[in-house]
């Protein structure tokens, strides 16, 4: 069976982006936090973007033990002004990615407040007209978020950003998993044993299937296809459907 990868639109197959596919597979085993951010650089210009940030927090010992990284390539005054002007407390951006692991394509309408309407256009100013962010989050508490940004708005913006929407989980959850690695050391994980059918519905979500899909094609109930998912979740660790696709293929299980 060949893998299909689908983020409402025709679907498309990985073997047709072998090579990026290969490249964002990479990035998750980078062990130095310049070599990750250079990386990450090269591939959102790759993708067609003119500048990104991860940024991630990582429990270590206890909840109370928080380290927090950021790699980028923003502007540095703006990065200097986000930090001074203490911005991550009105982040819309921030505070969607604390709450969801939804893409979040930012817009004028996040501007709810005056002091936030103020924010984006100063951010603006710095290059960030539009962009894109994709939040990650694990069952070990650890959070973070790959945002992908233009400097231009308008509708090639926004058809930038659509196009590339489908890379954004798979590349922020490598990202993710490269820096965890860098904090916290190497944690060999192997590929977990799964039952043949919750092989065969693995199989079935990489190729971008619905639950009722997978019922119908795997003639077993809708309630069945959520049991076995609910199993893969656990069994992967991950906390969505695109993560646990995401780290199967990393661990060559598809």
């Amino acid at each position: 069976m060949r893998i299909q990868w689908c983020y409402r639109k025709p679907q498309m197959e990985i073997s047709d982006n072998h090579e990026l596919v290969s490249t964002v597979l990479e990035i998750g085993t980078l062990e130095d936090a310049d070599m990750l951010r250079l990386a990450l650089v090269r591939l959102g210009r790759k993708l067609g973007f003119d500048s990104m940030l991860y940024g991630g927090r990582f429990a270590i010992d206890s909840a109370r033990n928080i380290e927090q990284r950021i790699e980028s390539n923003y502007d540095p005054r703006w990065r200097e002004t986000y930090d001074h002007e203490n911005y991550i407390a009105l982040d819309p951006v921030v505070e969607h990615a604390m709450h969801s692991l939804v893409p979040l394509v930012w817009s004028d309408a996040m501007g709810g407040s005056p002091r936030q309407q103020e924010f984006w256009e100063e951010a603006s100013s710095y290059g960030l007209k539009a962009g894109v962010s994709f939040p990650v989050q694990t069952r070990e508490g650890d959070f973070g978020m790959l945002s992908l940004a233009l400097d231009k708005k308008g509708r090639d913006a926004q058809r930038q950003i659509t196009t590339n929407l489908m890379w954004g989980p798979l590349i922020a959850t490598m990202a993710h998993e490269a820096m965890r690695r860098i904090i916290k050391g190497p944690q060999p994980q192997l590929p977990p044993r799964l039952t043949r059918r919750e092989a065969e519905v693995l199989r079935w979500l990489a190729a971008g299937k619905s639950t009722h899909e997978i019922s119908t094609l795997l003639r077993i109930s809708e309630h069945g296809v959520v049991y076995h998912v609910r199993n893969l979740l656990d069994k992967f660790a991950t906390r969505t459907r695109g993560q646990t696709v995401i780290k199967a293929i990393s661990l060559g299980m598809l």
